[in-house]
């Protein structure tokens, strides 16, 4: 009598042509699930890149209207030279904070009602006054403190700190701010602006 092979049942069922219905069963809802979390996944993160790049145009336009709202000119100055100075930066200054906090609707502690553009406290980083006068510039940073460094640069050779070429009269600020992103995870942000004043001829 001729033995009779026997394969182990896991040996004989990986040797046959496939997987059993249940086998099968099981690895098809194993892929379902993963593909429905990837896919999950994807969206949310393209989401929060638009919540992003929505949130970035917001935070530019406000410090432009807030840089503008604290360029308070030196009527004088400009009535009997024709230069643009912005003459008081310590008052330009406490208009710019008093603005910002308009534009971006914060509250005494300096949080914004809006948790997903900006989930916590904003800071102001760095303020700078810029005057031209002829080839000359006038700089001087500000903050709470008051005046805390000046300097001279020339005309077309000084720039902001976010690197755009100084060419007229005008301010740069930047904030910084914590974002939430995926999975609840908090990023501190950034954002500079730099605005010209320019005179109409």
């Amino acid at each position: 009598m001729k033995k009779k092979e026997c394969l182990p049942p896991k040996i004989k069922s990986l040797s046959g042509r496939g997987l059993g219905k249940k086998e099968k069963a099981q690895a098809e809802a194993a892929a379902g699930v993963f593909f429905v979390v990837f896919l999950s996944i994807l969206l949310y993160s393209l989401l929060q890149i638009e919540v992003y790049r929505a949130s970035a145009l917001y935070l530019e336009d406000a410090l432009a209207a807030s840089n503008l709202a604290s360029a308070i000119i030196d009527i004088e100055e400009y009535g009997s030279t024709q230069n643009l100075i912005i003459g008081d930066p310590l008052l330009a200054f406490d208009r710019y904070t008093t603005a910002l906090k308009g534009n971006l609707n914060l509250d005494d502690s300096w949080q914004c009602e809006n948790k997903r553009m900006i989930s916590g406290r904003v800071e102001v980083i760095d303020y700078v006054i810029y005057n031209c006068v002829k080839e000359k510039i006038y700089a001087c940073r500000v903050g709470e403190e008051g005046i805390l460094a000046s300097w001279e640069g020339t005309l077309g050779q000084e720039r902001a700190p976010n690197g755009i070429l100084v060419e007229s009269t005008g301010v740069y600020s930047e904030i910084t701010f914590p974002v939430e992103g995926i999975l609840g995870v908090c990023t501190q942000a950034r954002k500079g602006k730099l605005v010209d004043i320019v005179a109409n001829d």
